[in-house]
């Protein structure tokens, strides 16, 4: 039965230029055998593809922005989410004077002023500590949790994404276009915006992952490829 892998970019797929190229064999021999690899990232499109043009990995789809995007290995885009104007604009309300850089984000392009975006898949707000950024994303949550996921990621940054979808959610789409049991899906994660996939699949993270992410899922690993060792 083909299975299907979902990882994470940043601190799972890719910790350094050593694991990567041990990863990326990996994937090529998990996919031989007519498996499915996705990588699921909070990553904009821009930001993915100076990745790839850098590390040249093997792929069958890619999540993007939390799973507001979704993309085949032929570069198409098959999904695309926005987050609804007016709660964007209520969060541009909230943040008036809190003196941070803001990036508003749409298909393939990012920019600091809302009107210049044609839609926004992605908000990315940058503070100036993880304490800050992670009270920050709780309250959001509290308060438009209904409309929007805001997600602690590294560097001190919180991303706003519609709550309408979530990588989890994209990873079923997939599931489902290709036929893949829920059972022969796996995925692998380090951060908070891995919680969703992890514990909707057998969900497996990296040793250095958040506390609340290894909580849910079925064991930690070292790197990807150790998972698919674990799995092929």
């Amino acid at each position: 039965m083909k299975k299907m892998l979902v990882s994470d970019y940043d601190q799972t797929f890719y910790l350094n230029d050593i694991d990567i190229e041990k990863n990326k064999k990996a994937v090529d021999k998990f996919r031989a055998k007519s498996n499915l690899f996705v990588i699921a990232t909070g990553r904009s499109y821009t930001d993915f593809m100076e990745a790839l043009t850098e590390y040249k990995f093997n792929y069958d789809y890619i999540i993007l922005n939390h799973g507001m995007t979704i993309i085949n290995k032929d570069n198409n885009i098959l999904i695309n989410y926005s987050i609804d104007k007016s709660i964007i604009l209520k969060i541009i309300d909230d943040l008036k004077g809190a003196n941070k850089i803001i990036y508003f984000y749409d298909d393939f392009t990012e920019s600091t002023e809302y009107n210049l975006v044609k839609k926004v898949v992605k908000i990315n707000i940058k503070y100036d500590s993880k304490d800050i950024a992670l009270n920050i994303s709780k309250q959001f949550n509290i308060k438009y949790g209904q409309y929007i996921n805001a997600y602690c990621v590294p560097l001190n940054d919180v991303e706003i994404i519609a709550s309408s979808i979530n990588k989890a959610k994209s990873i079923t789409f997939i599931a489902n276009t290709e036929q893949v049991l829920k059972s022969n899906i796996y995925t692998i994660g380090d951060g908070y915006n891995d919680i969703e996939m992890t514990k909707n699949f057998n969900g497996y993270c990296m040793k250095e992952s958040t506390s609340e992410l290894k909580k849910k899922a079925i064991s930690e690993v070292a790197s990807v490829s150790e998972l698919i060792e674990k799995i092929i």
